[in-house]
């Protein structure tokens, strides 16, 4: 794949707009883009730490759409989330210095299970989310809470991220899917910028690579968040599922060739 693409750099530039924009399509609506946009990456022939760092380069472009356009339709409201964002950037800077000095080689072990547990929550309450629930915590401890927890684990090992996001809104705060999906956006593009920013400092970012698969991510993204609008819950609860279900697998797969 590597050398065909190294010999048609064209068909590259297309490959990596039609991942870019499928990527951004299913990150808008239910998380888990990484799963398309990472694995195309390392296809285009990019080492890994550069795939990760383009990545969350290229990922931002989509990120930032979808915000907008959750923000523009009234989604999201920024005066109450600011704590969560603030202590999301200390979770993630926690979570970027701790990883330097402790091993995150056990989370391969926990996770997998832990979005198992999600998975057969939704399946049991298959009218979650669809429509406002009780609310368990207010917002003004859920989201610093859960934006130092979930911005340490971000920086710290990764994956689900943004699937934990949407199902912490969901059951904690009683929101619907669509409204837990918008939050969950704005605290992605957070800790993907605080990655970002540091993959950037030890020049692990293809501009060029990022830039042709982050305006596939933008058309992605426009679509998938004006589709989310449209259909509304109905549309992202099918599809995060499918995202965990996937996430799951790959999971599994890196424990058990480990």
């Amino acid at each position: 794949m590597q050398h065909y693409f190294s010999l048609h750099p064209y068909v590259l530039y297309l490959f990596l707009l039609g991942m870019g924009f499928l990527s951004g399509f299913i990150d808008t609506i239910a998380g888990g883009g990484g799963l398309i946009s990472v694995p195309a990456l390392m296809y285009s022939g990019l080492p890994v730490t550069m795939a990760l760092g383009t990545n969350k380069f290229q990922s931002v472009f989509g990120l930032t759409m979808a915000v907008y356009k959750y923000h523009r339709r009234g989604f999201i409201n920024f005066k109450m989330i600011y704590r969560g964002l603030l202590m999301g950037v200390l979770g993630a800077g926690s979570g970027a210095v701790l990883v330097n000095y402790i091993s995150n080689h056990f989370m391969k072990y926990i996770i997998p299970f832990l979005l198992l547990g999600v998975f057969v929550f939704n399946l049991l309450y298959k009218e979650l989310g669809l429509k406002p629930g009780k609310k368990h915590l207010p917002e003004y401890i859920f989201f610093p809470l859960f934006g130092f927890i979930l911005g340490f684990y971000d920086a710290f090992f990764g994956p689900g991220t943004g699937n934990f996001w949407i199902i912490a809104i969901v059951f904690f705060l009683g929101y619907t899917f669509l409204e837990a999906s918008g939050y969950a956006k704005v605290l992605n593009l957070k800790s993907n910028l605080i990655a970002l920013s540091i993959f950037l400092y030890y020049g692990e970012v293809s501009f060029i690579i990022g830039i042709i698969m982050g305006i596939g991510q933008l058309a992605g993204s426009y679509l998938g968040a004006h589709m989310v609008i449209l259909k509304g819950s109905k549309l992202v609860r099918p599809l995060f599922m499918a995202v965990i279900f996937v996430n799951i697998l790959v999971l599994f797969y890196d424990w058990l060739k480990v």
